[in-house]
């Protein structure tokens, strides 16, 4: 099968640099919400005057509702037929919701009681999770669409990290240095409406190029099975499981600023240092992938983030160079979990077409966005735990500074460093036994998938991967 040149010398891409930006742009506008849930909500729902726990809990248990939603959801794509495409449609539906369900969970009153906190924030934040599962996996899966080539699907998805990093770094600067003086209700709507302009772009320049016949709708019982046989795509989300949950920088940060060092300037300082890796990473990502496989950027990455975060621990937090400097070397590492596992996903549903003879992006690419919100909520949950175990709470702190005492300082600081560190240990370990996925062979899948080429010249080409 031939490809069309494209529009920009680039003789095997297909997508324009329109929709490439567009794409781009799309991931942009997401994040702005993303970041303000994910990283605030915990911090939002303290200032509302809910308790460590209560909050754990809160944020914890809608993964219950995720663990059942999210797969049907990506079993409702595979089986959905649209005459606009397979996934543009969807990421139509959320360019509303998502939003809408963003300002809801943030709009909550402050003179409510107890319980009705508690039941506010619940249902608005299973709202807003649903919401964003509807965008989530319809935009990576949409790459897969647009073109065949796997290193343009690697260019996609970078550029998108390192759009959404630009937004998230001054979207975590500005809501830092704000939070405390304006109220939560128009920072939300704000970065609402910022969003849908830009996640708007996309929906006009897209173009579903890609339309490999899937044939019968598999089973619910033949799903099952494709999930027990991609044994990849079980390693490498348990290991994403692992990792994130102990990524506690973005979470805590806030926490720390606020309750430890009583400095919001601090915190506004840690967690632009802890960004900026991010964007250099999703900058380089495609040019660093031609020069090696990025199994092994992620795996040092993996390892540098593991090694700072214990660094980090023996160092006095109150030195502000120390404490600046360790966290620019931990946010390497962190900066790469944050992009580059995005850049496998495509590769799992490749192998796992390839094996069975089923192209389901929608399952394979809701279960990568489940497994993002659920380690993101375990990680919020657990890092809130953590601290619960260790002696900090936020009511500790005094009423006149606004701090808490030195004990409850380092409390924090263990569960900041040391328990962070763990996730990325173990999550190498299981990587390095189990994941033997590679860029050359994911390229073969590819084209063998697509009808280019037959599957005994693929099977020739392999290495170990089946």
């Amino acid at each position: 099968m031939a490809r069309p040149a494209g529009t920009d010398g680039k003789t095997d891409w297909q997508t324009t640099r329109g929709e490439r930006l567009s794409y781009g742009l799309y991931f942009a506008g997401q994040n702005l919400l993303y970041i303000l849930v994910t990283t605030f909500t915990a911090l939002f729902l303290l200032n509302r005057g809910l308790e460590e726990t209560v909050v754990a809990a809160i944020l914890l248990v809608p993964k219950i509702w995720d663990a059942v939603n999210d797969p049907l959801f990506g079993i409702i794509i595979d089986k959905a037929r649209f005459r606009g495409g397979r996934f543009l449609p969807w990421l139509k539906m959320s360019w509303l919701l998502v939003p809408a369900s963003t300002v809801f969970l943030f709009a909550m009153p402050d003179a409510l009681p107890q319980g009705a906190k508690i039941a506010w924030a619940v249902a608005g934040y299973m709202l807003w999770d649903m919401s964003y599962t509807l965008c989530d996996a319809p935009i990576f899966a949409l790459s897969t669409a647009m073109t065949p080539v796997v290193r343009e699907r690697t260019a996609l998805i970078s550029f998108g990290r390192f759009c959404s990093t630009v937004v998230s770094i001054a979207a975590i600067l500005a809501i830092e240095a704000t939070y405390a003086s304006a109220d939560w209700l128009p920072i939300a709507v704000t970065l609402g409406a910022a969003a849908m302009l830009l996640m708007l772009p996309i929906l006009v320049t897209g173009k579903e190029r890609i339309r490999i016949p899937r044939g019968k709708d598999p089973s619910i019982p033949a799903m099952f099975r494709y999930l027990g046989r991609n044994r990849y795509m079980l390693a490498f989300f348990v290991s994403y499981l692992l990792i994130g949950s102990t990524m506690y920088v973005q979470v805590l940060v806030p926490v720390f600023a606020q309750y430890v060092y009583g400095s919001t300037g601090v915190g506004t300082a840690l967690l632009g240092i802890s960004v900026v890796p991010m964007l250099a990473i999703a900058v380089f990502a495609p040019a660093l992938a031609k020069l090696t496989d990025k199994f092994h950027l992620y795996v040092i990455s993996l390892a540098v983030c593991a090694a700072a975060s214990v660094l980090q621990f023996f160092i006095d937090y109150r030195d502000e160079a120390a404490l600046y400097a360790t966290t620019f070397l931990r946010a390497i590492g962190y900066g790469g979990f944050s992009v580059l596992p995005l850049l496998f996903v495509p590769d799992i549903m490749e192998y796992g077409h390839y094996l069975t003879g089923q192209r389901q992006e929608g399952l394979v690419f809701a279960l990568q966005t489940f497994m993002t919100k659920l380690s993101a909520a375990v990680m919020t949950s657990l890092s809130l735990a953590v601290l619960g175990w260790l002696g900090f709470s936020s009511a500790n702190a005094d009423p006149v500074t606004g701090i808490v005492d030195a004990a409850q300082g380092e409390a924090f600081w263990t569960a900041f460093t040391l328990v962070s560190a763990a996730g990325p240990a173990l999550g190498l370990i299981v990587l390095l036994a189990f994941y033997k996925l590679r860029d050359r062979d994911v390229q073969l899948m590819s084209r063998c998938n697509s009808g280019e080429i037959s599957r005994e010249e693929c099977e020739r080409g392999l290495s170990r991967t089946t």
